[in-house]
């Protein structure tokens, strides 16, 4: 008896110190509901404004933030304020909540491009950096298609009706080209979603 829980105490060691990877949306059921949402905002601002193919960090973005100091969460995500309440505050206070509740570990998304001829899975470490050089620019989109751009976004927070999504996404097309707006959508169907409202966030065109 002692020999087998020594040998499930060195397993179970192993594997706290084993590396976390991305996990997959924090709800299983929520999962295609949030590619779905993802795909909308790629397509529908990024790939329909600049025709071209757009790339899509396979891995959604956390709430790590490493300037010396930094702004609430809610703040630097844009869902301070209630923007695209349209009157109905609960329901927004709704898709926020979960978006904040969602914002800890990055998780996977890479099947956000399957299938789709416009989008293409990006490594969200092969995305520039803000302040990146045209050459970094250069290589990264000899190596992503001629990418116009790099798209990385939050989790996404739904409403509990499920009829309302909010998102945070990082936009980025060159060394002094990009922004972060907030996208709110509205479902369509149970598959499908539309744009609602949009927030600029903050910009680096030039």
């Amino acid at each position: 008896m002692r020999r087998i829980t020594s040998l499930a105490l060195l397993l179970f060691v192993a594997c706290a110190r084993a590396p976390r990877a991305p996990v997959d949306a924090s709800a299983p059921n929520d999962a295609p509901r949030a590619i779905a949402v993802y795909r909308t905002v790629a397509e529908s601002i990024y790939v329909s404004t600049t025709k071209r193919v757009v790339a899509v960090a396979t891995t959604s973005l956390d709430s790590a933030c490493s300037a010396v100091t930094c702004a609430d969460l809610a703040a630097r995500w844009g869902v301070e304020t209630l923007w695209w309440a349209r009157g109905d505050s609960s329901e927004a206070r709704d898709a926020r909540a979960d978006l904040l509740k969602r914002a800890a570990p990055p998780f996977d998304v890479r099947a956000v491009a399957m299938g789709q001829a416009m989008l293409l899975g990006a490594d969200a470490g092969d995305v520039p950096t803000e302040g990146a050089s045209v050459d970094e620019w250069i290589r990264f989109r000899a190596a992503h298609a001629d990418a116009a751009g790099a798209v990385r976004m939050s989790p996404v927070g739904f409403s509990k009706s499920g009829l309302t999504a909010v998102t945070f996404v990082d936009w980025r097309c060159g060394p002094s080209c990009g922004h972060t707006v907030g996208v709110a959508l509205t479902a369509t169907s149970d598959t499908s979603w539309a744009i609602a409202e949009m927030l600029l966030v903050s910009s680096r065109n030039k």
